[in-house]
């Protein structure tokens, strides 16, 4: 289904006709990001609560011991046994300074990933996002269990791609309007659009267009000594982020910024997957950015 995927899309391709941070803005956006960074990575240090850096923020810390200079986002990876503790220790600890959006915690949340908002703030990405649940955040996304078996675990993950597949959808439907408007009469994007948004609508006629069901299916496995781990909801999704276990799991801290942060032990097997050769520097068309309908600090 890659072929139907609009990530690199909108991330690349379709937002020129949105708001460019200044650099002024990026390094403000920065300096907030790292702060709620610290604060989660802090409080799961306290509550014994294990963490990774993700994605291109794992990047960031092997390559250029921070941020990727054209980047402003920050990813957390987290395994699911965790989860409901780490969410009951951030409500309880930072409320009124941060509040949560989580897969069925959060009713009316479509996402697959974990988003730490802080209060008073807005980074409005969609169109249609309230601007009252849309703060700059740093991203959590779960660890998920996955089978031994082969057989169990190529079912696994046929069915987690088939069912963020729906979702994907369904989001575009719901959300159509925003995004024929970034397609803004690039033909690719528009085909696209148009044929996932009309499966959308046949999935919107689900009770909550599947959401529930697909959160159970991604962590239906129960077993917390497993061989395998995997990020379903990550940037190569369930089998280009399946890993083992052991060499995963344990990290180790690498500088980010003004601090120390964990990583993956097995980092350059996880970057290799994600962006292969990582050390060296996409060209300026090849970096991502966000695209962006108004921020506020």
């Amino acid at each position: 289904m890659n072929f139907m995927t609009t990530h690199d899309m909108f991330k690349k391709d379709l937002s020129s006709n949105m708001h460019t941070l200044t650099d002024e803005e990026s390094e403000e956006l920065k300096k907030v990001i790292l702060e709620i960074t610290k604060d989660i990575t802090s409080l799961c240090e306290k509550h014994n609560i294990p963490y990774m850096l993700g994605g291109g923020t794992a990047l960031g810390a092997v390559r250029h011991k921070g941020f990727i200079p054209w980047d402003d986002d920050v990813d957390l990876n987290v395994p699911r046994p965790y989860i409901k503790k780490l969410l009951a220790c951030i409500k309880e600890e930072f409320q009124g300074k941060y509040y949560v959006e989580a897969p069925v915690y959060t009713k009316g949340y479509l996402s697959s990933f974990i988003q730490i908002h802080k209060n008073g703030t807005v980074f409005k990405e969609y169109k249609e996002q309230d601007e009252n649940h849309c703060g700059i955040k740093t991203d959590i996304f779960v660890i998920e269990n996955t089978y031994n078996n082969k057989f169990l675990r190529t079912l696994h993950g046929l069915r987690s791609e088939a069912g963020l597949f729906l979702l994907s959808c369904y989001r575009m439907h719901k959300w159509r309007e925003g995004y024929r408007e970034l397609a803004g009469g690039n033909k690719k994007a528009e085909r696209i659009i148009k044929i996932k948004g009309l499966i959308g609508a046949f999935v919107s006629f689900l009770p909550d267009g599947g959401y529930k069901r697909v959160q159970k299916i991604l962590s239906e496995c129960k077993d917390n000594t497993s061989e395998y781990v995997v990020i379903p909801s990550g940037r190569k999704h369930f089998f280009g982020e399946l890993y083992k276990r052991e060499a995963f799991l344990k990290t180790k801290k690498m500088p980010f910024e003004d601090t120390y942060l964990s990583v993956s032990c097995d980092y350059d097997n996880y970057l290799k997957k994600l962006y292969g050769d990582y050390m060296k520097l996409p060209s300026v068309e090849e970096r991502e950015h966000h695209v962006l309908y108004k921020i506020k600090f």
